[in-house]
């Protein structure tokens, strides 16, 4: 319903009267007086006096108020209150990779130098100590030899285990006199070993140089010999661990006084290294 406002001068005008609203139920009034704002010159003007009308304050409920922004807002708000993470570089990352690996690589050449220096074989020495004939030649047969070595383990960390697979021939300038195979031994690491080396004659005739040093019994008749063998090796760390296997070739020629008197060697010289 519609009412009018009076006008305070009490003159009565042309202008009709201006509407208002009858405030909403369940609402607090509050009268404010505030002035009328002024109009285009256009509009008439009943009365040069302000004009005021009623006006009404609505109070709301608090639990009635919207709080939630618009999605624009809301976008925004979430942005300031979780601030965006740093991203790293990719470069960042491949640097690490890269002084990882160079990092991984250092310490496995430190290992491997390591282990070399500490490890690494070296192959045994060998030495004829004397060369004794067995079984005097007959009509039918060649005498055996046999022979004592002595060999050295140069490696002070590995102990070395020779095989009973390795071969030895016994030669006379490149004529095969005696073959046999090598004994299988133990040497602990840094020690020496004398070892006998049990030789078949071969059969044919002994060269003459040989047949007179073995009838020789007063050791005037030197004779210069070789003997030649291919051992197979294993290679044992401390506690026996296992490190390896490998195959020696030793050559050693020698020159003995006289071969029937049992003589000692007067001169050699041995080789020996890994196949």
């Amino acid at each position: 319903m519609e009412e009018r406002v009076p006008n305070e001068s009490g003159d009565q005008s042309d202008e009709p009267p201006l509407p208002t609203r009858s405030p909403p139920s369940g609402c607090d009034l509050i009268p404010k007086p505030r002035p009328f704002p002024p109009r285009k010159k256009s509009v008439k003007h009943p009365s040069p006096e302000a004009i005021e009308s009623e006006t009404y304050i609505i109070q709301i409920p608090k639990d009635q108020i919207l709080s939630t922004p618009s999605p624009e807002n809301a976008i925004i708000a979430e942005r300031h209150r979780l601030p965006r993470k740093k991203e790293r570089p990719c470069c960042n990352r491949w640097l690490c990779i890269i002084v990882a690996l160079i990092l991984l690589a250092l310490i496995i050449g430190i290992i491997v130098w390591t282990f070399q220096i500490l490890f690494t074989p070296k192959a045994p020495l060998f030495t004829v100590v004397n060369v004794i004939v067995k079984n005097p030649p007959s009509t039918h047969k060649n005498p055996g030899y046999q022979i004592t070595l002595e060999t050295e383990n140069p490696n002070g960390r590995l102990r070395i285990s020779y095989g009973n697979k390795g071969d030895a021939t016994l030669l006379y300038k490149n004529h095969k006199i005696g073959t046999g195979k090598f004994p299988e031994v133990d040497q602990d690491a840094g020690s020496s070993e004398s070892i006998e080396l049990a030789l078949t004659g071969s059969n044919g005739p002994l060269p003459d140089d040989v047949e007179t040093s073995v009838q020789d019994k007063k050791g005037k008749k030197h004779v210069s010999l070789s003997i030649e063998m291919d051992v197979p090796i294993t290679m044992k760390g401390l506690g026996g661990v296992k490190l390896g296997s490998k195959e020696i070739n030793v050559v050693c020629a020698f020159k003995v006084s006289s071969l029937g008197a049992g003589k000692e060697v007067v001169s050699q010289k041995c080789q020996s290294k890994f196949k």
